[in-house]
């Protein structure tokens, strides 16, 4: 890629992950047509977070901001669906299993609670949810459930490989295999980035960083701080059932909130993931080509033991792939979305996961292009809102809040 003349009205989305693609289709949504997109992966490859993600979209939240963010999701993924292509979002609902009296009143609560954040809730009895998902749910330990029918699932792949098709198609344009290796500096603005190993220049009038655990590391040659730490997450697979088919989903994602537990069908496989266990922060690094990492049984063997004891699916079913794959937590769970605090011309969409990723995308091309109301207060995403935290305080409080990370009130 040649040097270029800076354009002022060229934006650079660096990441090409569900975030990064959400913001390019947002941009060209709202009719901006010099956009450009650079990843070092290949079109086909999804190495960062995005492509283990397990691709749960709930709408309920603690925080009224991630349940905006999530329901603007839910209507991003639907109009991409709405053309007669593939499917992209399953409104499958959720159930969040109560298997004791306090959790069973929890739920009661969290139905109010979904009420005045605009989410349909219902408390049901064990026999109805166990009849929504009877490999998911356990008839012997269940005594209600919270169900979520507005909720579902996405195929994360599919998903973002149409976000990029669609903003192609609107004019902007995505260069793969061009690894981002430093952001270019004028002064307090930034005004490009530098790509591969020639040091190739392009210039741009705002440039967008969404690399998800990636972003700290490029975020700090520009001089800017991320106050986000990676958290390392198990995740596991059964192996392919004879008595499943190919089709995508057809029960509700299950959760099992005290347990610190989640699962799902995917396809001819269950798969379950388990906050369950000391959390296991990591840093990322340049070199670090893909955001899964070795599988310890020492951090994870016992909580996916556990967490598989909970789920009926698993306790027969042949063990399949687990795997250990990492994303990004900030110390108020709110993903970082907006300009960077001292330096112009730099902007941030990073620790957002699937679930909240359409609405990033709309809430930062709005706030890009000076248009329409955001949907969640922009000083609440503010990437500078912790500039007074030590590091070691936005690492503490952020892991902190791993086990909980699926709360609802």
């Amino acid at each position: 890629m040649n040097s270029e003349r800076r354009s002022p009205d060229r934006i650079l989305v660096v990441g090409a992950g569900v975030v990064g693609a959400s913001v390019a289709y947002h941009l060209t949504r709202l009719g901006h047509e010099d956009v450009v997109v650079l990843d070092a992966r290949d079109r086909a490859g999804l190495p960062g977070s995005t492509g283990l993600a397990p691709g749960f979209v709930g709408q309920l939240s603690t925080s009224p901001e991630l349940t905006a963010l999530a329901r603007d999701s839910v209507t991003t993924y639907n109009a991409l669906s709405g053309d007669g292509n593939e499917r992209l979002f399953w409104p499958v609902g959720c159930l969040e299993v109560a298997t004791t009296p306090e959790r069973l009143e929890r739920a009661h609560q969290d139905v109010e609670h979904g009420g005045r954040l605009g989410v349909e809730a219902r408390v049901l009895g064990p026999a109805e949810a166990v009849a929504l998902a009877p490999a998911l749910v356990d008839a012997d330990r269940v005594r209600g459930a919270l169900y979520i029918p507005s909720d579902g699932a996405v195929d994360p792949a599919l998903l973002t490989h149409r976000l990029v098709a669609e903003a192609e198609r609107a004019g902007a344009r995505f260069v793969f295999g061009t690894p981002v290796t430093e952001l270019e500096r004028e002064g307090r603005r930034v005004t490009g980035v530098r790509t591969g190993a020639e040091s190739e220049l392009l210039r741009a009038g705002r440039v967008v960083l969404a690399t998800g655990i990636w972003g700290p590391v490029l975020a700090a040659r520009a001089g800017v701080r991320l106050p986000m730490t990676a958290v390392q997450h198990p995740y596991l697979y059964t192996g392919e059932l004879p008595d499943l088919d190919d089709t995508f989903i057809d029960a509700p994602i299950t959760r099992y909130p005290e347990h610190s537990v989640y699962t799902r069908r995917h396809g001819r496989r269950y798969g379950l993931g388990s906050y369950a266990h000391a959390p296991v922060p990591m840093t990322a690094s340049a070199g670090l080509g893909s955001a899964e990492l070795p599988f310890r049984e020492e951090d994870f063997g016992s909580a996916l033991t556990r967490a598989a004891s909970l789920v009926p699916a698993f306790r027969k079913a042949p063990v399949g792939r687990r795997l250990n794959g990492a994303f990004a937590m900030t110390p108020d769970e709110l993903p970082l979305v907006g300009p960077a605090e001292d330096v112009g011309g730099l902007w941030f969409a990073e620790a957002s996961w699937v679930t909240h990723a359409g609405g990033v995308g709309r809430q930062l091309a709005h706030a890009l292009l000076e248009t329409g109301a955001p949907l969640v207060d922009p000083g609440r995403l503010a990437p500078g809102r912790f500039a007074e935290w030590s590091d070691r305080r936005i690492r503490t409080t952020a892991l902190a809040h791993y086990q909980g990370i699926y709360e609802t009130h």
